[in-house]
């Protein structure tokens, strides 16, 4: 299994554009960087890419590309949405890339463990394309009108799908280039972007099969001044790997 890394630096469909915090700092260090990080150490992984939009490809650029790229750390220029950023990871892979994993930028607090479910669900499925951390839903939902409550929703046999994700790399292509096919630039007729939540649902869409593992409540989506505030507590309760020195040519030392 060789993998890439895709990093989209945009907000999944299933958030508002304000839910986003890739460059909020956690105990001093950037969340988008602690996501990066958490692959250094794993041999298996042979490409991280890093794909920004437009708007922050300035920001990029000027304040961690060097860094980046001192690691061996693509940095991509993508579109506007999450899927285009995707599309321009997959652009960027290797001819040796044969596994992909999709990690959102938001969610930091990944333990070593979960990585490596993550691997050994989609290598232990081989009928499987992709495999995803889930979580059986706690909360009670409801329909909502003007303030309102309407009804409440049963969620006994809902569970929330986390990140990150990992495909085969063939499935993800093809599942990309057919949706491509089918909309151009994935968008409806209306201009609007399509309605997957994520890159699991665009493959169960066209009848693949993904599997799941279960996923960790430490793994919350940094996603706002509150959760930024909260995201040191949970990354201290992740277990920690036996490191493996040196990580760079600079050992462990702070840029």
């Amino acid at each position: 299994m060789q993998i890439a890394v895709i990093f989209p630096v945009v907000a999944p469909p299933f958030v508002g554009k304000n839910a986003l915090r890739p460059f909020s700092k956690i105990d001093g260090r950037e969340a988008f960087l602690r996501c990066v990080e958490l692959y250094t150490q794993r041999n298996q992984v042979s490409q991280r890419i890093v794909v920004v939009t437009p708007e922050d490809l300035e920001t990029m650029q000027e304040r961690y590309s060097a860094h980046l790229g001192f690691q061996g750390v693509t940095v991509a220029a993508g579109g506007s949405s999450w899927f285009s950023c995707v599309a321009r990871g997959l652009e960027k892979l290797d001819g040796a890339v044969d596994t992909v994993i999709i990690h959102d930028v938001c969610c930091p607090a990944v333990s070593f463990h979960q990585l490596d479910a993550l691997e050994a669900t989609l290598a232990k499925h081989e009928s499987a394309v992709a495999a995803v951390p889930v979580l059986p839903t706690q909360r009670a939902y409801a329909d909502l009108e003007e303030g309102r409550v309407l009804e409440y929703v049963d969620m006994s046999a809902v569970s929330e799908v986390q990140s990150p994700q990992i495909f085969r790399r063939k499935a993800l292509a093809e599942a990309y280039a057919r949706r491509g096919a089918s909309d151009g630039d994935g968008k409806g007729a209306d201009g609007k972007e399509t309605a997957f939540m994520d890159d699991a649902e665009l493959l169960v869409n066209l009848g693949y099969t993904v599997r799941t593992f279960a996923g960790s409540r430490f793994n919350q989506r940094v996603d706002s001044d509150v959760m930024v505030r909260l995201a040191k507590e949970l990354l201290s309760h992740l277990p920690k790997p036996a490191s493996k020195t040196p990580l760079t040519p600079f050992g462990e030392a702070e840029w």
